[in-house]
């Protein structure tokens, strides 16, 4: 499977979401590779910690820019998933990346600017469908809340904006915000290789939706 992870607004997780993806899938004997595709080489830095720390399971990383269509074509036939982390705004490899992929998930926040994105997604993802037609476009609330008070009002906002743009389905898998994520990234690894149960419950689920379904 070929999974992007990209949206149209920066700072949102995409990073975090690709590496924790991969390990996860990893984890379950799959053989990965990861491709950098953003500019900011924000997945090569996490990859080289993993690998000077030796850890395991291992995964193969990849940079490629520009037109990656091809490049995820055949990497699409020599591993069993292809986690793509795409650039934070409307980019060349997203495009050109979706044209071949199975599922986009875009992380948002429940912000209005990262919301107000979601429309230049659906524009594209309606022109991609021309080429891809079975592409699966799933819209992933990140960054969310853990205060119990506003958790609620908050999920119920993201679900009533998202309501807007039927070309993109909402996931039921929430990423709260949480240090566990950020720790986790600087020595190369996924929260479920750390002590926070409950931030790896939450990728577990991910896992269960997009993978298992």
């Amino acid at each position: 499977m070929i999974v992007i992870v990209g949206c149209n607004k920066g700072g949102a997780g995409k990073t975090t979401t690709s590496v924790n993806l991969a390990v996860a899938l990893a984890q379950r004997g799959s053989d990965v590779c990861l491709v950098d595709a953003d500019p900011q080489r924000s997945a090569t830095r996490w990859y080289a910690e993993r690998e000077a720390a030796e850890l395991r399971p291992a995964i193969t990383l990849i940079e490629k820019r520009d037109n990656i269509t091809q490049t995820l074509k055949t990497l699409g036939d020599k591993f069993d998933h292809v986690i793509v982390d795409v650039a934070g705004r409307n980019s060349r490899e997203l495009i050109t990346g979706a044209v071949v992929a199975d599922v986009i998930i875009a992380p948002h926040q429940c912000s209005q600017l990262d919301l107000d994105t979601l429309g230049e997604l659906q524009e594209q993802v309606t022109r991609i469908r021309d080429l891809n037609p079975n592409l699966k476009v799933l819209a992933y609330h990140s960054m969310a809340s853990t205060n119990p008070s506003v958790r609620e009002t908050e999920r119920r906002e993201f679900l009533e904006y998202l309501a807007e743009f039927p070309e993109i389905q909402p996931l039921a898998a929430v990423g709260f915000y949480r240090k566990a994520y950020k720790d986790a990234i600087p020595n190369g690894k996924s929260v479920l290789e750390g002590d926070n149960a409950l931030a790896a419950l939450e990728i577990e689920q991910l896992m269960k939706e997009v993978f298992d379904a």
